[in-house]
């Protein structure tokens, strides 16, 4: 990936943009961490924990033993651990691969999961984006359980989405199956506190994309200079997705500086640079909207699980054949 170039795109376009994943260098997953534990508004991740726990052995049941686990977006890995126990009670050894886009961060999971489990689990970790994982796993033989938890996957444009599924489809056999985590929430204020909560505990992550421009890029943004702003737009046609949209809002005329990108421009009070590079931060779905995902991208949708609260679904995904 040309990180340079995907920001001096971001930022010269209207409007101006940073990437969702350009926020998780590794002081980012640590703000991420957090905000997943301390955010009493953000629903996903104990929603997430609640209905992985409540059927893992199932989710595991979806692929035969022998199998590879893949994860997409992982993280520290804390989900995974749950499936991982649960496989190596029906089989001897695991191949898990993690893929995450910050590196130092993955290692150290890596290296904390060959710790805890030995010869057992063989790791091998795989930095990079989605490209660089779906490239890697396409190689390795065996039955595959794919998953994408933590809701990596619904940051992404919906053309993007449908176009990774399809990917994901190319890459896999009859006997693999994917599993995706995503937000089935559709109230406008639950979302909306959930992505910018009243406590502020969300602001470090999110600013962290202009923390990051300062400590790489030789910029001098002044972060108590910008407001940021949460809305969710709402959509109940199969075709078009529900989300949430973020944004830091200058709070004054300013003129931003980012040497190494060899980049100025003026940011004048109101304007607004929206922190993810798709229309929305992140996606929310109806099972129809789902349901087209899936046809567009040639997979069979096969099971759905969801929380009591009916936040998060779980959906299982098969190729077609």
């Amino acid at each position: 990936m040309d990180v340079k170039a995907a920001l001096v795109s971001g930022l010269t376009s209207d409007p101006r943009r940073l990437p969702v994943w350009f926020r998780y260098d590794k002081q980012g997953s640590i703000y991420n961490d957090r905000f997943l534990t301390d955010n009493t508004h953000y629903y996903f991740y104990r929603s997430e924990v609640e209905v992985l726990t409540a059927n893992v052995q199932a989710i595991v049941s979806e692929v035969a033993p022998p199998c590879v686990l893949v994860e997409m977006g992982s993280g520290n890995s804390e989900k995974s651990r749950m499936i991982i126990d649960v496989i190596l009670r029906q089989q001897t050894t695991l191949n898990y691969i993690p893929v995450d886009i910050s590196a130092e961060f993955l290692k150290e999971t890596a290296d904390s999961l060959s710790h805890d489990y030995g010869e057992k689990l063989r790791v091998t970790p795989v930095p990079g984006d989605y490209t660089v994982g779906i490239e890697h796993f396409r190689k390795v033989e065996g039955r595959k359980l794919i998953v994408w938890l933590g809701g990596g996957f619904q940051n992404q444009p919906y053309t993007v989405q449908v176009a990774r599924l399809h990917n994901m489809a190319q890459s896999m056999t009859g006997a693999d199956r994917l599993l995706v985590a995503l937000d089935v929430t559709q109230e406008a204020e639950a979302v909306e506190k959930a992505y910018l909560d009243p406590a502020g505990v969300g602001e470090n992550l999110y600013l962290n994309a202009l923390w990051r421009l300062n400590r790489e890029y030789g910029s001098d943004i002044i972060t108590d200079n910008f407001r940021l702003e949460a809305n969710f737009d709402h959509s109940t046609e199969d075709d078009t997705l529900s989300g949430v949209k973020l944004r830091a809002v200058s709070c004054n005329d300013q003129e931003i500086h980012i040497p190494d990108l060899n980049l100025t421009f003026d940011l004048p009070e109101g304007e607004c640079i929206y922190l993810h590079e798709g229309e929305y931060l992140s996606c929310k779905y109806t099972d129809a909207q789902v349901g087209s995902l899936a046809e567009k991208a040639g997979l069979t949708l096969n099971r759905i699980w969801t929380d009591p609260g009916l936040h998060v679904g779980l959906f299982c995904f098969a190729k077609d054949v």
